[in-house]
């Protein structure tokens, strides 16, 4: 049996941990009753190797709808959410740029960024690696739980914030270009992932 998925532990580990002790109360409850249906609505999806993609989904898409219903625009909720995870995330940005200024760092990325998403993405997703030489660490998604979870809930607008994110931490390693030509989020066919070493 699955061990039920906690509405106050999914907040706490969210990328909105934060934003949730300095919003209203009002908004915090309500954002809090909301993850707990969607944790109902959308429990074919939960499953514990998703748990951490969705502590962010689920706050995301509640704090969205929530804004929504009360006049706010979708551009000024998106871009206060996309701030508020790029926020969260400056330590792990750093991290990143630590590890990609080793020396000879490539080659070990190479083989650990598909199994990293891989083992991290798991259930709601469908990735492929590709093999494009030993200069490029490249995989292609065909099936995201991001796209998929917007969508179902009518706000697919809301997938590009969280493609937003993959550009803020990868585009600026040292020595590594990432490049994306297209994600399921934005229409495209498949999301198409590329780590180059240059």
């Amino acid at each position: 049996m699955r061990k039920p998925f906690c509405i106050a532990k999914m907040m706490k580990a969210s990328r909105f941990r934060h934003y949730f002790e300095r919003c209203p109360q009002e908004k915090r409850a309500a954002v809090e009753r909301r993850i707990g249906e969607l944790i109902v609505e959308d429990a074919d999806l939960c499953h514990p190797i998703s748990h951490p993609h969705l502590c962010n989904l689920f706050a995301a898409l509640a704090v969205y709808e929530y804004d929504l219903a009360r006049g706010v625009s979708p551009e000024a909720s998106q871009r206060e959410i996309v701030a508020t995870m790029e926020q969260f995330l400056v330590p792990r940005l750093r991290m990143f740029q630590r590890m990609a200024r080793v020396p000879g760092i490539f080659p070990l990325l190479r083989k650990l960024i598909p199994k990293m998403m891989m083992k991290g993405n798991g259930h709601g997703w469908q990735s492929e690696v590709l093999d494009l030489g030993p200069g490029v660490c490249a995989f292609d998604t065909t099936q995201c739980i991001f796209a998929t979870l917007f969508a179902r809930h009518g706000v697919p607008e809301l997938g590009p914030c969280f493609c937003r994110i993959d550009d803020y931490l990868y585009s600026t390693l040292p020595g590594i270009r990432f490049t994306r030509t297209g994600t399921l989020c934005r229409g495209d066919r498949c999301c198409d992932f590329r780590f180059e070493k240059i």
